[in-house]
């Protein structure tokens, strides 16, 4: 009996230990999160600047070749007006009034096309202007923050590995199939993995337990495990003086 109740202590111990490495281990999942957000919009960000600069270069390329069209159009309406004061009939004369006033009306078609373009124009380099300097800030920022994340991943760790040497050192001459199942319980049962029977209840899950199962986990011939919710059992009495565990999560 004397050597469970050894067992029980050191997975008390354990179970100590376990909750800061968990901690710790949960804490250095979390310290880089905020960075990757930030590095997550910079690449948004560094998108939408890419995109609308090539929106930019579209634009304008496309009012080049409307105003070389207009250019185009121009001519051809002086070459028509031009033949007008050569014409010698009705019919001629109205054939080419008609071409230059659809020449004409493509002309207002494209200039009013330009203008849509060079507004659009505008617009965009206002957001190009405003993506440049929000992109110089967060990247800023971002370096600052990497460093700070570097050295609480650093100090984390470092107190993670503490916590490890110390877990060995306790788990020394324990079965590893009881660790193994023991770290399970503690990480999944809300940072409990060992409690006591009290007049025949669990004081992890407050099932009543059979008289015969309680009266083989007081023998502590072997570790016991509660068949409801899967956490080490041993039993407590005040004459048995072995300090009961709490644990605030």
């Amino acid at each position: 009996m004397g050597k469970m109740k050894d067992v029980f202590s050191k997975l008390k111990q354990l179970q100590d230990i376990l909750l800061k490495q968990f901690a710790a281990e949960e804490e250095i999942e979390e310290i880089p999160h905020d960075l990757k957000k930030m590095k997550s919009k910079y690449e948004k960000l560094k998108r939408s600047l890419e995109e609308n600069n090539k929106n930019i270069e579209n634009y304008t390329k496309t009012i080049e070749e409307l105003r070389k069209n207009i250019e185009a159009l121009n001519a051809d309406k002086q070459k028509y007006e031009n033949q007008i004061l050569q014409i010698k009939t009705q019919k001629e004369y109205e054939a080419l009034t008609s071409e230059i006033a659809q020449i004409e009306e493509k002309i207002t078609m494209m200039k009013e096309e330009e203008e849509d373009l060079n507004n659009e124009l505008v617009k965009i380099s206002k957001e190009i202007e405003k993506e440049g300097v929000e992109l110089q800030s967060l990247e800023e920022t971002i370096a600052v923050k990497e460093k700070e994340v570097k050295e609480l991943l650093e100090k984390k760790k470092e107190e993670l590995d503490g916590y490890l040497k110390e877990r060995d050192k306790i788990a020394a001459g324990l079965d590893e199939e009881v660790i193994y199942k023991f770290e399970k319980i503690v990480k999944n049962k809300d940072g409990l993995g060992i409690v006591s029977i009290r007049n025949n209840v669990c004081m992890g899950c407050n099932m009543i337990l059979p008289p015969q199962f309680v009266n083989d986990v007081r023998r502590e011939d072997s570790i016991i495990f509660c068949p409801n919710c899967s956490r080490i059992l041993y039993y407590y009495d005040e004459e048995s003086r072995v300090p009961e565990q709490s644990v605030t999560i």
